[in-house]
């Protein structure tokens, strides 16, 4: 039988409901109210969520900002930490790219920031500006190392730093940044499996490799339950490359390199409709033997969590459009 909540419970509860909405809201007169009965503004939810996380949930970015600063003068703790993701408020702002929150939140934190720390996904705040791929959260985060004389060279759960993701990611601009102004270490492996950031990098592809064929392979399914031969057997021409001579297998490399750029890079311009000069059917997905080989894909995504594979998906939804 379920237990029912006791009434002191019911209250508190019922008090955290009304000053998240008013906060959210942005209602300043019931606030001072709630700070006229001493009331505690800096309460939490049962997912550990205070009111800042609910000032991020207000639109319009003026509002947002001035909430924000509100929440801070009264006292509502800058360094709490979410039970879902295990992200702080500012890891918040990160993602969901709210770059006046997190440029208001940084001065406040910036000097007792735990850079080591890793959150519910297994990275630290800079692994995920560079999954993020945001130049101006990365940089003002490196700006602050750098005044802490901290390294960039952080490891997540898997004993990569954030310049070895940047690279298995394909980020190019967010690995240069690391290079040039983090000062990151190039010739850095892994902890685990010690590998280069060459290595990483070839990885990535093959990832993204592998994401294709499973993606192709899907859709070949539902259209062949849909009665669509014809778009059957033109991703079945994109699925089993049929030439293999050695011009044409550079050429599908070629474009595959590009593919997969824009597939892990969210700033780049590349698609698959933008490159229409190539040969739709010279797509290389390696060979279908090979897929046993590469490593295995991770997809653990939650809502504000960014996974550049995704923009891989969009650029094969664009091969199926233009191949209806």
């Amino acid at each position: 039988m379920k237990k029912l909540p006791s009434e002191n419970e019911y209250k508190t509860s019922l008090k955290e409901s009304e000053i998240f909405y008013a906060i959210q809201h942005s209602q300043y007169k019931q606030l001072a109210l709630y700070l006229r009965h001493n009331y505690d503004l800096n309460i939490t939810s049962k997912d550990g969520r205070n009111g800042l996380f609910y000032a991020l949930n207000i639109d319009n970015s003026s509002k947002r900002c001035r909430m924000i600063k509100y929440c801070l003068n009264h006292g509502i703790n800058p360094f709490q930490k979410e039970n879902i993701n295990g992200y702080t408020v500012l890891q918040e702002t990160i993602a969901r790219q709210q770059i006046d929150s997190f440029q208001l939140i940084l001065p406040e934190v910036s000097g007792e920031i735990d850079w080591r720390s890793l959150d519910k996904h297994g990275g630290t705040i800079l692994h995920q500006a560079v999954e993020a791929n945001n130049t101006i959260i990365l940089e003002d985060l490196i700006t602050i190392m750098n005044h802490y004389n901290i390294s960039v060279d952080l490891i997540d759960k898997n004993g990569l730093t954030p310049y070895l993701l940047a690279k298995k990611l394909h980020l190019h601009t967010m690995a240069h940044m690391l290079l040039k102004k983090g000062h990151a270490s190039q010739q850095k492996c892994d902890l685990k499996t010690h590998r280069s950031a060459r290595e990483w990098e070839n990885i990535g592809y093959k990832e993204t490799n592998l994401i294709l064929r499973k993606k192709l392979r899907q859709e070949i399914n539902d259209a062949m339950l849909n009665g669509k031969i014809t778009k059957v057997n033109r991703l079945k021409t994109i699925y089993y490359p049929t030439s293999s001579s050695n011009t044409e297998n550079q050429r599908r490399n070629s474009y595959l390199t590009m593919l997969t750029r824009s597939a892990f890079n969210t700033k780049s311009s590349l698609s698959i409709t933008q490159s229409s000069e190539y040969d739709k059917r010279e797509l290389d997905i390696n060979n279908r033997t090979d897929t046993q080989h590469l490593p295995p894909i991770t997809t653990n995504l939650t809502p504000h969590r960014v996974n550049s594979s995704l923009n891989c998906i969009i650029d094969l939804f664009q091969i199926v459009k233009l191949l209806s």
